[in-house]
């Protein structure tokens, strides 16, 4: 359980240019601690180099907002498919200043129930070296790895699955 009691509620329009740049900023801020300065260049930018990409990012999937209880502050999001035999999760993001207290892992939790309560029985995701211990502590295991590049720049990502 999070050490940082948040409410949790679905993303709306309204919230799109705010998880733009908590994106940006957790990527600008943590990539560094795993990936080169073109890596973190490359995935800060992504909100920057086509907000209806972004957009569609948040709001084409079943994304959920994690806020503050003491003053509403959005912490995170945390984004999955809407239907599928195999549920893919998209995003899963905490602000830099807030990880390590469970954030990240509660959403998680939280997503993966709302989604078995709708029948999901396997969910699958692309995870980066910072995210993979977060995905393993919830039971996924790893499937396979890929070198590819992503906006121009090699990337190592993992493709982790459960049930």
């Amino acid at each position: 359980m999070s050490s940082i009691p948040f409410h949790w509620r679905p993303a709306t329009p309204a919230d799109v240019e705010l998880l733009a740049g908590l994106y940006a900023d957790a990527a600008a801020r943590l990539g560094p601690l795993v990936y080169t300065p073109e890596q973190v260049e490359a995935w800060a930018g992504v909100p920057g180099r086509d907000a209806c990409a972004f957009r569609r990012y948040v709001l084409g999937q079943d994304t959920w907002v994690a806020e503050r209880v003491d003053d509403f502050a959005v912490v995170g999001f945390c984004g999955i498919d809407f239907e599928g035999q195999t549920r893919e999760l998209h995003s899963l993001y905490v602000r830099p200043s807030l990880t390590r207290h469970g954030i990240g892992s509660e959403m998680l939790a939280r997503t993966l129930q709302r989604a078995g309560s709708a029948g999901a029985r396997r969910f699958a995701a692309w995870v980066t070296p910072f995210s993979r211990a977060v995905f393993e502590r919830a039971g996924f295991v790893l499937a396979r790895t890929v070198v590819e590049p992503y906006a121009g720049v090699m990337f190592e990502r993992y493709r982790v699955e459960r049930g």
